[in-house]
């Protein structure tokens, strides 16, 4: 069976399912455990297709896009399927004119931050983000916080709706290099099928410069 460990798509291991559970119901936190092994077994199925986005400052540095499904082996695989990258001068917080190996350094360090988030993603600290979390209720929302879930001082808050137990939003923060760094996730559902992660957005800070890597999902296929 086709599996993937990438960030986005192992992220709606921990919530998709969840609507399955009734709402009147207290939390259940072993049920939405299951439910996180139900739904990764279904998205396994899907192939999609992915468009990463990267800034500095602001500015629309790089676009990536690829072909998403699940490989042998438990990992993922990324064909990259277009692209584009942006012309025109960087400069940093003084003015000056970055080089391209600095530009490439402020890329590769934003992109270490995305692998680092992984690890919150992966099954087995996703799990123990649902079985650890403490449950509150905001609004229409069921909040299930967790904290010092793969490092000490990290917090992960999942967002789920009170009504049906949908999935909605995820949150991490954490810190990497000194610097602090955040991923949030925007949820979606397939028709007939699992829940999805449609966007995500993270974003940290290098030498003064603000980075943001923005991942957009789309165009699922049961294979």
């Amino acid at each position: 069976m086709k599996r993937t460990t990438t960030v986005f798509a192992v992220a709606i291991t921990v919530l998709g399912g969840a609507a399955h559970l009734q709402s009147q119901e207290p939390v259940d936190l072993q049920k939405v455990g299951a439910a996180v092994r139900v739904n990764q077994e279904e998205i396994r199925t899907y192939s999609w297709q992915s468009r990463v986005t990267y800034m500095v400052d602001g500015m629309q540095r790089k676009v990536e896009v690829f072909k998403v499904e699940y490989g042998e082996n438990d990992w993922m695989q990324r064909t990259q399927i277009g692209g584009e990258t942006a012309k025109g001068t960087v400069k940093g917080p003084d003015g000056k004119k970055l080089s391209k190996k600095q530009q490439e350094a402020a890329l590769d360090f934003v992109a270490k931050a995305k692998n680092q988030l992984d690890a919150y993603l992966s099954p087995l600290f996703a799990e123990k983000a649902v079985a650890t979390a403490t449950t509150t209720v905001e609004g229409e929302d069921l909040i299930l916080l967790s904290q010092n879930v793969v490092n000490k001082g990290d917090t992960v808050k999942f967002s789920l709706s009170n009504a049906t137990r949908a999935p909605k939003t995820l949150n991490v923060s954490a810190t990497i290099e000194g610097s602090p760094m955040q991923l949030d996730v925007t949820f979606g559902v397939l028709e007939w099928g699992p829940f999805h992660p449609a966007k995500s957005v993270t974003t940290t800070s290098w030498n003064g410069m603000q980075l943001q890597i923005t991942t957009e999902n789309s165009d699922y296929s049961d294979n």
